[in-house]
């Protein structure tokens, strides 16, 4: 059992000493401290939840495990089975499956367990009734007196469950530090692995720390789960490494505009460059409003994003009059944003570029955070939040456009160079057909067609559970509730956001600042 008898006699830890109950009084008891002499009278209550008090030397009491977990750690068909048991086990004490003749099923009590019936033979009528032996019998009505249906659960269970069991925490510190040597390095077989492991561990502690093989490659498979250490790419083996230890959490907006996530990745398609009419490599920057995830900028990038790039893409997400939403209306406006989330630029140790797994551009945040956008920013009242370093989940919106755009639209158009090596066609740079201007025309036409207007399993009104909404009934839903826009007031925003130096080259900046003027009149 669970439980202990508080009685006169009884040795209790209690207040930094060992105590003896010399009487019990209503609610009350007095305790002799051990040593000293000294009495007290305590309330039981207290006596019993005081820190690090408990009863000592109970005759009936054993370490237990919780209950609860181990249940719950039973599959749907192992946890039918226990209950199985405990049934035939309540049928042997009582003669009722349900243990009580309140709920006698039809035909109960059978013939071999009537009232009467001695307890060897009940004992000997459920064994040739199962086919096992009367010992097994007398062991489950022994676990199920202590523990109930918990005491029924096969101990074997329990033991294959954690593949870590009976393993020396010596060689299991010997495997962790391997797999972190081989984080770099190429994927080892699992035989190579556990040689070096066993080679190592019995160097420095004796073969006889080492388990055997099976038994190591349980633990190997559950060290290395989730890890890509064994399977998968090792791309994203390192990337699983560097990921940084914080707890999970996102951003929760409460109206369009608040938070507007920016960020770059490689297309993975080829276009034709107007001038040189040579295939180029593209990058996309896109703005989305996390309330709504609705895509309110983007910009197509010949080669390289630059700073003057990622400065239009947020001129077009906050300003009313920029030409890309009036000229054909397809993205929706939001407003200004209170904040802005960002990858960020910095550099952990290892010298690798601090940027999300999923994102190909290398060092992009730091068009993000140079002095002109933060200027910008600052005028606006924009605060930039850089997203941890190797932290893909604190812009999970962005990264799922980015695979919608790859897997829905681009998979379809010609020069498709596939999302790798693998998945690449002969001569795909030769097949490019679109313009770079074209191409981003037919990306805002799918964003506006199809992306804004298709159901997103994301976007959810808790008031009405069900409800199906695409990101245009969002925008629409958000500015209703939240009855408020933020807006620029001025006119010759472009003004701030264009630049004479930095930019890709003197003609596209002038180009932008011309096209975007334009838009303001």
């Amino acid at each position: 059992m669970s439980v202990g008898c508080l009685t006169v006699g009884s040795r209790v830890t209690y207040d930094g000493g060992v105590w003896t109950v010399v009487a019990l009084d209503g609610d009350r008891a007095t305790v002799e401290e051990q040593g000293s002499g000294r009495s007290r009278a305590v309330r039981i209550a207290h006596l019993l939840s005081a820190p690090r008090s408990r009863l000592l030397d109970p005759s009936d009491v054993r370490p237990m495990g919780a209950v609860g977990p181990l249940l719950a750690s039973l599959s749907e068909l192992e946890l039918a089975l226990v209950c199985e048991c405990a049934g035939h086990v309540r049928e042997l004490l009582t003669g009722y499956r349900s243990g009580s003749a309140e709920d006698a099923l039809a035909g109960e009590p059978r013939a071999a367990y009537q009232p009467g019936t001695g307890l060897m033979d009940r004992y000997r009528a459920k064994a040739q009734e199962l086919s096992i032996g009367v010992t097994t019998v007398r062991r489950w009505v022994r676990s199920f007196e202590l523990d109930g249906e918990a005491g029924l659960i096969d101990g074997r269970h329990q033991r294959a469950s954690d593949p870590l069991r009976g393993i020396d925490p010596r060689w299991l510190d010997g495997l962790r530090a391997v797999l972190d040597e081989h984080v770099g390095a190429s994927r080892p077989t699992r035989e190579l692995l556990l040689d070096r492991v066993d080679a190592r561990v019995a160097e420095r502690h004796g073969p006889d720390v080492v388990p055997k093989r099976w038994k190591a490659k349980q633990a190997v498979g559950e060290l290395v789960r989730g890890t890509n250490a064994l399977a998968g790419s090792t791309k994203a083996k390192r990337s699983i490494a560097d990921r940084p230890g914080a707890p999970y959490g996102r951003l929760v907006a409460t109206r369009p505009g608040e938070y507007l996530l920016v960020d770059t990745t490689t297309l993975d398609v080829f276009a034709m460059d107007p001038v040189t009419l040579r295939w180029v490599g593209l990058e996309l920057t896109i703005a989305v409003d996390l309330f709504s995830r609705s895509v309110v900028a983007l910009r197509l990038s010949p080669v390289s994003t630059k700073a003057v790039d990622a400065s239009l893409v947020l001129f077009e997400a906050i300003c009313p009059d920029s030409k890309a939403r009036t000229g054909s209306g397809l993205l929706p406006y939001a407003g200004v944003p209170s904040g802005v989330l960002i990858a960020s630029g910095d550099r952990p140790a290892g010298g690798l570029p601090a940027v999300a797994p999923e994102t190909l551009v290398v060092d992009h945040g730091k068009i993000y955070v140079s002095a002109h956008l933060r200027s910008v920013c600052e005028r606006l009242g924009i605060s930039i939040q850089p997203a941890r370093p190797l932290q893909p989940t604190d812009k999970a919106v962005v990264e799922r456009i980015f695979r919608s755009v790859g897997e829905d639209l681009l998979a379809a158009l010609p020069g498709y160079k596939g999302p790798d090596v693998y998945g690449r066609g002969e001569h795909p740079g030769l097949e490019a057909y679109y313009f770079v201007d074209e191409l981003e025309l037919i990306i805002r036409e799918w964003v506006a067609e199809r992306y804004h207007r298709r159901a997103h399993q994301g976007l959810v009104l808790p008031e009405v559970p069900g409800l199906e909404l695409c990101p245009n009934d969002a925008v629409e839903i958000g500015i209703a509730r939240a009855g408020r826009m933020l807006v620029p007031t001025r006119a010759d925003l472009v003004y701030d956001f264009s630049r004479s130096r930095g930019a890709r080259s003197s003609t596209t900046a002038s180009s932008c600042t011309v096209s975007a003027t334009t838009a303001l009149r």
